[in-house]
C-alpha cells in the first residue's frame, strides 16, 4: 500500500482556456491520490477592488476552479504573493468556489486561523501532513490582522504546527512560496530555511515562486525542490514563454517516502504539455551541480549583481533621490519634478520601499550585498 501525491508549480488560467493541460499529463494528476498546485490568484468577480501595493495586480478566471477540478486536482496551495491582491472579498468568493467544486486547500485563509491551518490526507492508514506558507509580500498576515490573506514562513505558528502535526502523521509535505525570480540557485536564505524546517520533521519542502527550474537535493533523511518553476502561468507577459519546468510525484509507505519521479513539461501552443527530460531547456545535473561546486561563492556573486543591476535603482526610485547614473536631461526633469512635483507619487514611492523591506527575498539580497561591499571596502 502507497500514498501518491503530485505537486506542481504556479497556475494562473487568466485567458480562461479549458484545455491548459495536455491529457497524458492529465492522466497523471488524476492517478496520484493527491494532487496539488499553486493557486497564484483570486478568480476574477466584479465586486473585487485591488490593494494597495507595489508591483502588478493578477487575477484569473472564475471557470479556471472547475477546470482545475476537471484535471485532477484536488488540492491547492493559497500561499503566495498574489492571492490577496483584490482584497478580502476576492479572497473569500475563491474560497467559496474552491468548496463548490470540492477542492481543499492550504497557507491562506479568511482569517489568520484559517491560513495557518494544517491538513491530513489519509489512504490505508498512511498520513500525510501539509503545510503551506509563503514569504512576506502583500497580503501576508505576518501578525494576526483582522482579515484574511496568507501564511508566512517565518511566523513562529509554522514550527508550533510542525512539531504538533509530526506527533500525528507518517510524513509531512511543506510547500513553500519564496525566494528570488528567474535565477536557477535558491539563495542561501532560502537554503538554511528549508533546511531548518526538515530539522524540525518536514520530509519534503517543495518551493515554487522563482517561475524558473532550480534543482533539489537530499538533506539528512529529507528532500528539497527548490523550485519547480511555472506550471501554467498565461499573464500577458507569459503567454509566449514556454515556461520549461518540472512536477513531483512522490510516493509515501507507512515508514516514509519510498520513492519519487521528476514529471518535465512546457507550455506548446498554449497549453502545458508533458515532454522527455532531453525536450526541456534545463539539466538536473547542471542545476543540482550549483548547489554543491562553489556554492557560496556563486550566491554572494549573484547577490551582489542584483543589487547593482536592480534593488540599488529601486531603492533610488523609493527615496526619491537623483539616480547616480542620470543623465544633465535626467537630472535637470528630476529637480523640476522635485521642486514643483514634491507631494506627487510620495504614496508609490512609500509602497515601493515597504515592497523592498518587507519581502524576504529582496532583504536578504541587499543585506548580504552590503554587508561584503562593505566589508571588502575595509
Amino acid at each position: 500500500m502507497s500514498l501518491k501525491l503530485f505537486a506542481c508549480g504556479d497556475i494562473v488560467n487568466f485567458t480562461e482556456k479549458e484545455d491548459f493541460i495536455d491529457s497524458d499529463l492529465k492522466a497523471i494528476i488524476t492517478k496520484c491520490d493527491i494532487s496539488i498546485c499553486n493557486f497564484e490568484a483570486p478568480i476574477k468577480t466584479n465586486n473585487r477592488q485591488p490593494i494597495k501595493k507595489a508591483g502588478p495586480h493578477v487575477h484569473q478566471s472564475k471557470k479556471s476552479i472547475r477546470y482545475l477540478k476537471n484535471s485532477g486536482f484536488d488540492f491547492v496551495s493559497l500561499a503566495n504573493n498574489h492571492i490577496y491582491d483584490y482584497g478580502q472579498k476576492s479572497l473569500e468568493n475563491t474560497i467559496d468556489e474552491l468548496k463548490k467544486n470540492k477542492i481543499d486547500f492550504i497557507g491562506g485563509g479568511v482569517d489568520f486561523e484559517e491560513a495557518y491551518t494544517t491538513k491530513i490526507a489519509e489512504k490505508g492508514g498512511i498520513k500525510i501532513g501539509l503545510i503551506a506558507a509563503a514569504e512576506n509580500e502583500f497580503g501576508c498576515l505576518y501578525e494576526e490582522q483582522n482579515r484574511g490573506g496568507y501564511a508566512w514562513i517565518f511566523h513562529p505558528q509554522i514550527e508550533d504546527n510542525i512539531r504538533v502535526l509530526k506527533k500525528e502523521v507518517d510524513s509531512i509535505v511543506f510547500i513553500a512560496h519564496a525566494g528570488v525570480e528567474n535565477i536557477d540557485f535558491p539563495i542561501k536564505e532560502w537554503r538554511d530555511r528549508y533546511k531548518r524546517l526538515c530539522d524540525l520533521g518536514v520530509d519534503v519542502v517543495i518551493v515554487h515562486h522563482p517561475h524558473v527550474p532550480q534543482g533539489y537535493e537530499a538533506y539528512n533523511e529529507s528532500l528539497i525542490f527548490y523550485s519547480l518553476g511555472n506550471f501554467y502561468f498565461d499573464t500577458v507577459s507569459f503567454q509566449d514563454k514556454s515556461d520549461d519546468s518540472y512536477s513531483v510525484v512522490l510516493e509515501f509507505e507507512k515508514s516514509g517516502l519510498k520513492n519519487f519521479e521528476i514529471i518535465y513539461h512546457k507550455k506548446i501552443d498554449g497549453q502545458t504539455v508533458q515532454v522527455q527530460k532531453d525536450e526541456v531547456n534545463f539539466s538536473f545535473e547542471v542545476l543540482n551541480a550549483f548547489l554543491e561546486q562553489d556554492y557560496e561563492k556563486r550566491n554572494d556573486a549573484m547577490c551582489i549583481e542584483l543589487f547593482h543591476k536592480y534593488y540599488y535603482s529601486y531603492y533610488e526610485n523609493a527615496l526619491g533621490v537623483l539616480p547616480k547614473n542620470a543623465t544633465t536631461t535626467h537630472a535637470l526633469k528630476f529637480i523640476i519634478k522635485k521642486l514643483f512635483f514634491k507631494n506627487r507619487n510620495i504614496d508609490s514611492r512609500n509602497l515601493m520601499l515597504l515592497h523592498n523591506l518587507r519581502i524576504d527575498s529582496h532583504r536578504f539580497v541587499v543585506q548580504r550585498s552590503l554587508s561584503l561591499i562593505s566589508e571588502r571596502e575595509k
